[in-house]
């Protein structure tokens, strides 16, 4: 009370203060209007991150916790918060439990100082209240640890700080939250944290909510054994979100480093990622419209059933595919090439840069650019391709330089309004060597530097259209290349997804296609062999009649016996290519 006191008279004073100014002359009343707003918007950001005033004040203590004012009850070690209300907490317990059980109240703690370690259970446990926020005090260093094996007989509690109800993080202090053999923060309905400095390390979960994660600020660094950030609701398919508007964030993790049931969002703040599996994985949309986004390590970056990107900058280092959309009902890779229908890729804003070992940017159903700038990186076996879509292809803005392996290599289709070139080199070309498209007047379209080595590359940028002429400078290439139409190809990969001969090459199990492909979209005249009835065949030579062995022909490599040619088939993980 008496800090809004005093911020009221400093107001009251600085306002006199431009009155007085303004009587002598214009210029200086103005100066000091803008004084007095600039100063309102402070006061205003500063009051929504003021220290609330406290009720009840508590000193943690081995040898007995003190309490001064109501709503705490003490019971040897643990102290329970039992009324709706605002409560400091300092001081120290070596195996205890804070614990709030005020049904329908509100309730916030204020951290000053706290260190709280539980053995076997939950060093804060909120078992029942409308919401509790946590509020770390200024300059306060806080920690809530659990150590040893969870001991509640119900098998739910499993975290240091776990909560049945809403919880709320923020302030200017720092807590530092650990469980060696469980999850580290979980809210069984929404977690939001708003400021504060935050670091968790966890065996299990970093940070988990039920119904959502909310970060819209701080400084935030989780270190996990399972997904950093968690959010599921098997029960609610409309929650189980995970929101960034802010804040600065570090993962790292040997599972996901968000994996959500619902939806992803992120719309500002930094976010990067360090994952032994997905950066960023969800069951429905995942949607990026600003801030920066980096995942440094995964099997594959940003994976959902949709992904959408408007602005920002997101910068993907992925062993598998940089970008995957996939239904989460595909299975195995036997459910073969067909569009998964809702399943899509869409970059209309942003910088978006992918450094792949699989698929570049792959998508079970369409791949949309309508602008922003799309720069892969890989892959370098033919197994996979910078870009690879299902259904349609199209680009109608934006810039793409994509450049990997020539085997699996795929340009946009006829759905474009923009030009596109897809090029294959005649030999492989090294890492660090810039792929650059200029117009005939020698102005730059399109520049990129892949991070390996490729031996194709698609264009496309604003500019290119049907009937003009560009020159694809790399290395020692330099070609002059003239549209006959949106979509040029100098006869090698597949073109809006169908196949062009040229096949599969490089890796194993290259493959030249047969005699019956005729070079648009994979459509194949049968050998004899098929009687032209329903597609009956009489195995030829190399089958050996008993279990369909077969030794493979020219153009197979590999050991006798066949199977799909390695790398470039197989699903897994909800039918991502491999």
């Amino acid at each position: 009370m008496k800090r809004n006191i005093i911020l009221i008279l400093s107001a009251l004073c600085l306002l006199l203060t431009g009155c007085a100014a303004s009587a002598g002359t214009a210029p200086a009343a103005s100066a000091s209007a803008a004084q007095a707003v600039g100063l309102s918007a402070v006061t205003t950001a500063a009051a929504s991150e003021s220290e609330p005033e406290a009720d009840t004040s508590v000193v943690l203590s081995d040898s007995g916790s003190a309490v001064t004012g109501s709503g705490v009850t003490v019971s040897g070690s643990v102290i329970t918060v039992t009324a709706a209300g605002t409560y400091r907490l300092t001081g120290t317990l070596s195996d205890g439990q804070i614990a709030v059980s005020a049904p329908g109240g509100k309730v916030t703690l204020i951290l000053d100082g706290v260190d709280v370690t539980s053995r076997g259970s939950a060093a804060m446990y909120v078992s029942d209240a409308e919401k509790v926020t946590v509020f770390l005090a200024e300059g306060s260093e806080n920690v809530l640890t659990s150590v040893g094996e969870y001991t509640d007989p119900e098998g739910k509690i499993d975290a240091a700080v776990y909560a049945k109800d809403d919880l709320i993080i923020k302030g200017t202090g720092s807590l530092s939250v650990s469980s060696d053999t469980g999850h580290g923060a979980v809210s069984k309905d929404d977690l939001k944290i708003q400021s504060g400095t935050l670091t968790v390390t966890a065996a299990a979960k970093g940070l988990s909510g039920k119904d959502s994660v909310e970060i819209s600020g701080g400084t935030i660094s989780v270190v996990s054994g399972k997904d950093a950030v968690h959010s599921e609701n098997e029960d609610d398919p409309d929650k189980g979100n995970v929101r960034i508007s802010g804040g600065e964030i570090t993962l790292a993790s040997d599972s996901d480093g968000v994996d959500a049931g619902g939806t992803f969002t992120m719309e500002d703040g930094s976010l990067t990622v360090a994952a032994a599996d997905d950066g960023i994985h969800t069951d429905s949309a995942l949607v990026i419209s600003g801030g920066s986004l980096t995942v440094a390590e995964s099997t594959e970056g940003l994976e959902g059933k949709t992904v959408e990107i408007s602005g920002g900058t997101v910068d993907i280092t992925a062993s598998d595919d940089g970008i995957n959309a996939v239904s989460g009902s595909s299975t195995g890779w036997g459910s073969g090439f067909a569009a998964e229908s809702g399943v899509y890729v869409r970059v209309s804003g942003g910088t978006v840069t992918v450094n792949a070992g699989g698929d570049g940017v792959d998508s079970n159903g369409d791949l949309e650019i309508s602008g922003g700038e799309l720069y892969v990186s890989g892959p370098t076996n033919s197994g996979n391709g910078a870009l690879d879509f299902n259904g349609s292809g199209s680009i109608t803005g934006g810039v793409v330089v994509a450049a990997g392996a020539a085997g699996m290599a795929e340009n946009f289709g006829s759905a474009s309004t923009q030009g596109s070139v897809l090029y294959s080199f005649s030999s492989v070309q090294s890492g660090g060597t810039a792929v650059t498209l200029t117009d005939e007047g020698g102005a730059v379209l399109a520049s990129f530097t892949p991070a390996k080595s490729f031996q194709s590359v698609v264009v496309s940028a604003p500019g290119m259209e049907s009937g003009g002429t560009y020159v694809l400078t790399c290395g020692s290439v330099s070609e002059s290349i003239t549209l006959d139409g949106l979509t040029w190809s100098n006869g090698a990969g597949m073109t809006g997804g169908g196949f062009k001969p040229g096949g599969f090459g490089g890796g194993q199990g290259n493959f030249t296609p047969p005699d019956g492909f005729d070079g648009d979209r994979g459509d194949f005249t049968p050998p004899d062999g098929f009687d032209g009835d329903r597609g009956d065949f009489t195995p030829p030579e190399g089958f050996d009649g008993s279990q369909g062995s077969f030794t493979p022909p020219g153009g197979f490599g590999g050991q006798p016996g066949f199977g799909p040619p390695s790398g470039s088939f197989g699903r897994e993980d909800g039918g991502d290519e491999t």
